[in-house]
């Protein structure tokens, strides 16, 4: 989180007066914000899927924590920053925005039948949030979800595990930074007249939510001490982007720039809806704008584990078709 943040807050730090046209920035904003969304519904799939296909049946059981990170197309940058005059920071030009996931999962085998339940969950710790508190900086990070895998077939000295599951994941996030560029206007057409909303002091504000149901299907192979695995998984859901600015504004329809307040609110929003320009989220103390994403994203995803008795070490790749968007993970477990 720490990463990605950074990178877009210079960024728009660096554009001096960005986003001079309200509606260029509006369309760029959604864009990429949409691109976002798409990829927050695979990057809530941390901690689902281990190096095993199926880890038994009962007594089977084990417990981890998985890092790891997805990438936002650059081409989904364009838009955004050249609605801000500025070029895609070369750091994420190449492979894109990258948005960190972390995750603490346990798995148990079932009953009876061959299959495995798990758990996952995480939070910004306190020392976290602590640390970005006192250098400015307001954040929040929520992951929870489940999945069931049912294995398909046994390994054996000549077959794999071959397993299928499935999940749901909730994932909401937001983060609140001081950008540290005095005032900026944005301007907007209102028939033949500009109209200016300048905001002071603005703070970056960005909130973002995803719930997703995940289907797999995946394979591996122990192999010694190794076992490589390969697999797909589809997420179906929603999830929501929202960004803007928090600050004190003011709004001049050519008559003079005058403070905004929930009393005269509603003139702005007019103005607004004339420019069709849509807003979703706007107040006296800022506005934000949105998209969502509600497309299903393939996703494939392959790596390598190194089993050491009872501690196992899981490295993972991903990459999605149809955006060519990457992704890795890394996961330390104790399975029994």
């Amino acid at each position: 989180m720490k990463r990605f943040v950074l990178i877009l807050m210079m960024s728009l730090a660096a554009a001096g007066l960005w986003a001079q046209d309200l509606a260029v920035f509006q369309e760029g904003f959604e864009s990429f914000a949409t691109d976002m969304a798409a990829t927050l519904s695979y990057n809530a799939t941390i901690g689902n899927n281990w190096s095993d296909a199926y880890i038994g049946k009962f007594p089977h059981l084990g417990v981890g924590v998985s890092v790891g990170l997805t990438t936002v197309p650059s081409a989904s940058l364009d838009g955004l920053f050249s609605s801000m005059d500025i070029p895609v920071p070369a750091a994420v030009a190449d492979v894109g925005l990258p948005i960190p996931a972390a995750a603490v999962s346990a798995k148990l085998g079932g009953l009876f039948l061959p299959f495995d339940i798990g758990v996952k969950a995480m939070i910004l710790p306190p020392e976290a949030t602590e640390a970005l508190s006192s250098a400015g900086i307001a954040a929040d990070y929520k992951l929870m979800g489940g999945n069931v895998r049912f294995a398909l077939l046994k390994q054996n000295l000549l077959f794999p595990d071959v397993s299928v599951g499935v999940g749901y994941n909730r994932l909401t996030g937001s983060i609140l930074m001081p950008l540290d560029v005095g005032s900026q206007s944005y301007d907007f057409l209102v028939g033949p007249d500009t109209h200016t909303l300048a905001v002071s002091d603005p703070s970056l504000n960005m909130e973002w939510a995803t719930d997703s149901y995940d289907f797999t299907i995946q394979i591996s192979k122990s192999l010694l001490i190794l076992r490589p695995y390969v697999g797909a998984g589809y997420s179906i859901g929603k999830s929501t982007v929202k960004g803007g600015m928090k600050a004190s504004m003011t709004y001049d329809d050519g008559g003079g720039p005058v403070d905004i307040t929930e009393d005269n609110l509603q003139d702005l929003k007019d103005a607004l809806a004339d420019a069709d320009i849509s807003v979703p989220d706007i107040s006296a103390d800022g506005f934000l704008f949105g998209a969502e994403n509600t497309d299903p994203v393939l996703r494939l995803y392959g790596g390598l584990s190194l089993d050491l008795l009872i501690l196992m070490f899981d490295t993972q790749v991903i990459y999605v078709p149809e955006t060519g968007s990457l992704g890795g993970t890394a996961t330390i477990r104790i399975q029994l």
